[in-house]
């Protein structure tokens, strides 16, 4: 399909919403998803008069989620499905199958794997709308934009902001954040204060990301929302963070011909692992980051990330689990991630280095 079908389709969605709709948000947990959710959720209600009956986060694979999930659109009796920045084509069993629903609208920013278009189903990803890299134009600025076009929702540029900064694109957005920080009269550093705080949230109280969630959208301006009960968090995430990142710089494996770090975390919240390496990279915004979370179990989890885009590290990470069992990996150009089974580590990092060494021609 092409833009102008797709939008057409996007804006017939919208105008056939009701006030009768009992409408669920799914969106992934970090701070662009978190943000995309809020915009989304507020033009829903200027469109139809009510709020979502359901607002739930999702990490992939996340089994006791995905159940949680349709669960809740059960027990509220949801019939619209609304999912943003998940890149839910790269399941093989995921929400769609768990959830019933009478019609879904799916927004997201990840490379597309499959087309889901269908009656019931509207499926937008960046890269049907823009040229640039899908991974640019994150889900909160996508979201921002296209219910822009059917309703106003333009003082909610300052969550596309966050969603921006959180998913560090801030280099491919300076104008627009630059513009919507002086007419919203907002510091940088209050947005910043308000990534941190939705990250503490998301590491160490997950259970209450919807709490989260209604105090953002009640507030409506940063400094009523850094002021709620939530900010308890903020200086407990600090210190593990920076323990972890201290921890980690000691594991510290370098392949300088390849513009190649690896390091180990071995222990932590589950969650933290992205602002771990987030913090590492933009010390080496001009190297390959591989962070290996090594937490028990018979797994280990990683992450990936390039500042400066000279290597796709979601390529990068997808090629170098080719061949083991049980592994996945995926995500946009610069920053990446995955899993596979512990006893498969020392190959996935030998695979990591023969690719680039290609690259290299080393």
């Amino acid at each position: 399909m092409d833009k102008k079908e797709l939008l057409s389709r996007f804006k017939q969605f919208c105008k056939g919403l009701k006030p009768i709709d009992r409408i669920a948000i799914l969106h992934h947990s970090d701070a662009d998803g978190f943000c995309s959710a809020l915009i989304t959720a507020k033009a829903i209600e200027r469109l139809t008069g009510k709020k979502p009956v359901v607002v739930q986060h999702y990490e992939y694979g996340n089994r006791r989620l995905a159940e949680k999930a349709a669960s809740l659109m059960k027990g509220k009796k949801a019939n619209v499905l609304i999912l943003v920045d998940l890149g839910i084509d790269t399941e093989k069993k995921g929400l769609l199958s768990k959830c019933k629903f009478e019609k879904c609208l799916v927004i997201d920013h990840h490379r597309m794997a499959k087309d889901l278009n269908s009656k019931r189903v509207l499926f937008l990803k960046a890269e049907f709308f823009a040229k640039r890299d899908p991974s640019a134009y994150v889900a909160s600025k996508f979201a921002f934009d296209l219910f822009n076009t059917v309703t106003d929702v333009n003082e909610l540029d300052w969550l596309a902001c966050l969603g921006i900064m959180g998913d560090m694109n801030l280099g491919n957005w300076k104008g627009f954040v630059r513009q919507t920080v002086k007419r919203r009269k907002i510091p940088l550093s209050s947005l910043c204060k308000l990534l941190d705080l939705i990250a503490s949230v998301e590491v160490l109280a997950d259970s209450k990301m919807h709490q989260l969630f209604w105090v953002f959208y009640k507030a409506g301006k940063p400094a009523i929302i850094l002021k709620s009960p939530f900010k308890k968090y903020l200086k407990a995430f600090k210190k593990e963070k920076d323990s972890l990142v201290e921890s980690c710089r000691k594991s510290e494996e370098c392949f300088p011909e390849l513009e190649l770090c690896f390091f180990s975390m071995r222990k932590g919240h589950e969650n933290i692992k992205s602002y771990v390496i987030n913090e590492i990279s933009e010390s080496f915004p001009n190297k390959t980051i591989v962070l290996l979370h090594c937490i028990g179990g018979k797994r280990v989890k990683f992450s990936a990330r390039r500042q400066d885009f000279k290597v796709k590290v979601n390529e990068l990470l997808v090629e170098a689990v080719k061949g083991i069992p049980n592994s996945s990996a995926g995500g946009h150009v610069p920053a990446a991630a995955g899993s596979l089974p512990k006893r498969f580590v020392s190959r996935f990092k030998r695979k990591v280095v023969e690719i680039l060494k290609k690259k290299y021609g080393k």
